[in-house]
């Protein structure tokens, strides 16, 4: 078993243990005061889910209904990475209190339920609802702790801490990756525009696959098919510059 495993599998647990109780009346709920270290430790446990929490987090920055964000989520590029669930992600949020549950009223629960289209989705709609760990009367809005996370890791700052760390050359290299896929590049489009590059050879050997791997991690690129330089990629070529 890897750490990722682990790691994943404990945050399952957590998250199962706050889906059960996410939606609790404030009056009976237990007060709890969190901690932007706790916030911090949630996003960076596995960076496999760094990317997938922080777009959940931007999801919520108006409360809305919590289907409606988790089904926003489910269809972003933030989740290629995560091996969790938009739901698991929320209730990891929800416990380190980078986002809040929002109570609403019984006649009023009607607008937390995600519009659906036809009859036979709202039969499956409804179904979903009687799951214990699928609560239907709250909405979900990001909290000060949570906007302190976006702003920590905004992805131009976190690709800055990153080049801050790694040796000159692998600048002109991340440079030419951005570049190369402005309009969307292959992996092998991608190692033939930086063959020969120096940074491959100097100060150590290493493959194209890892300034892909880096510029993924931090938002730089996404893959649909292809690599495609992101809005954020485009605001880390102007670091580059």
């Amino acid at each position: 078993m890897n750490e990722n495993t682990t790691i994943d599998e404990a945050q399952a647990r957590a998250a199962e243990a706050v889906a059960a109780d996410a939606a609790r009346p404030a009056e009976t709920a237990e007060e709890v005061v969190h901690t932007y270290a706790e916030v911090r430790t949630a996003v960076t446990a596995n960076r496999a889910n760094t990317l997938a929490l922080l777009g959940c987090l931007r999801e919520v920055l108006e409360a809305r209904p919590f289907r409606e964000a988790e089904a926003a989520v489910e269809g972003s590029r933030a989740m290629a990475l995560t091996m969790q669930n938009p739901h698991a992600l929320y209730a990891i949020l929800l416990k380190c209190g980078a986002v809040e549950s929002i109570p609403v009223p019984e006649d009023d629960t009607a607008i937390a339920e995600a519009p659906v289209d036809d009859a036979a989705a709202a039969d499956a709609h409804a179904e979903a609802g009687d799951l214990p760990d699928q609560p239907t009367d709250y909405l979900l809005a990001i909290t000060d702790l949570g906007r302190a996370a976006l702003d920590e890791f905004e992805p131009a700052k976190r690709f800055g801490e990153l080049l801050a760390g790694e040796p000159e050359g692998y600048r002109s290299a991340y440079d030419t990756v951005l570049a190369c896929c402005e309009e969307g590049a292959s992996k092998a489009a991608i190692e033939t525009a930086l063959a020969g590059h120096p940074a491959l050879a100097f100060p150590k050997q290493v493959y194209p696959g890892y300034f892909i791997s880096k510029l993924e991690t931090v938002d730089g690129i996404s893959w649909d098919g292809v690599w495609r330089t992101t809005e954020a990629g485009q605001r880390m070529r102007a670091l580059l510059a």
